[in-house]
């Protein structure tokens, strides 16, 4: 199924996404997908094209604003470091974003966010500024601790997948989140596959595990299978 460009604003910017619609009147879900450094990427859509085919409508978020996509590597220096610098800012586009996937598929739908790399960042600091949806999953995430202004608390449940490997996101990292998650009370579970890399999701990282990105084809598939097993465990819930 094609996509179609899907439009929202926060704080006076417009955001430029895109929608691919469920294959039935009544989707399982809504997710929006929150894509890596790449924006509306080959890879972004093709992980939209499989959660369609689980019945999900999906709106492919824009991370940066203005629809834009970065092509280069060193496009994408300063865009993600604005994310990191205005966390507050990624929240209220994304809070946009849902309210607006809301308002396109029927009342009652259960809504999730999933977000790769920087765009797990910018999912779960929603889930810590009062996200309202049913679930909140992260694979292969940029992750952060809270920064002030934002609560420790997060409604919805929380699945993290991450690599034991994985320079971007290590272990200290993830011990550091597990403990605020913790202290919190959160209702989150991690998931860690052994001797996996940032952007193990990502066929184009490449095979070499020296190397900062390494695609790893056994954890990408458990990793989709893990996705799929949690859409279908929170949507039983509602």
């Amino acid at each position: 199924m094609k996509s179609q460009k899907f439009s929202y604003v926060a704080d006076g910017r417009t955001y430029i996404g895109s929608i691919r619609r469920a294959p039935t009147a009544t989707p399982m879900a809504a997710v929006v997908l929150l894509p890596d450094w790449r924006g509306q990427s080959p890879l972004a859509n093709d992980h939209a094209a499989h959660l369609v085919s689980l019945g999900c409508s999906v709106v492919i978020s824009d991370l940066y604003g203005d629809g834009f996509n970065p092509t280069r590597p060193d496009e994408v220096g300063p865009m993600v470091k604005h994310l990191m610098d205005h966390r507050i800012e990624g929240t209220a586009a994304l809070h946009a974003c849902v309210e607006a996937l809301k308002q396109e598929v029927p009342h009652g739908t259960p809504v999730f966010c999933l977000g790769f790399s920087a765009g797990g960042m910018v999912a779960l600091d929603y889930g810590r500024c009062g996200a309202r949806v049913d679930g909140i999953i992260l694979c292969s995430a940029l992750l952060k601790t809270a920064v002030e202004g934002m609560a420790a608390k997060i409604a919805p449940p929380v699945l993290i997948l991450q690599g034991t490997q994985d320079q971007v996101s290590p272990m200290s990292v993830i011990a550091d989140l597990i403990s605020e998650m913790d202290a919190a009370g959160n209702d989150v579970r991690f998931v860690l596959y052994s001797q996996t890399h940032h952007a193990f999701d990502n066929p184009d990282a490449g095979s070499d595990p020296t190397a900062r990105l390494c695609y790893s084809p056994a954890s990408a598939v458990g990793a989709r299978a893990a996705i799929a097993a949690f859409l279908d465990e929170q949507c039983r819930s509602n």
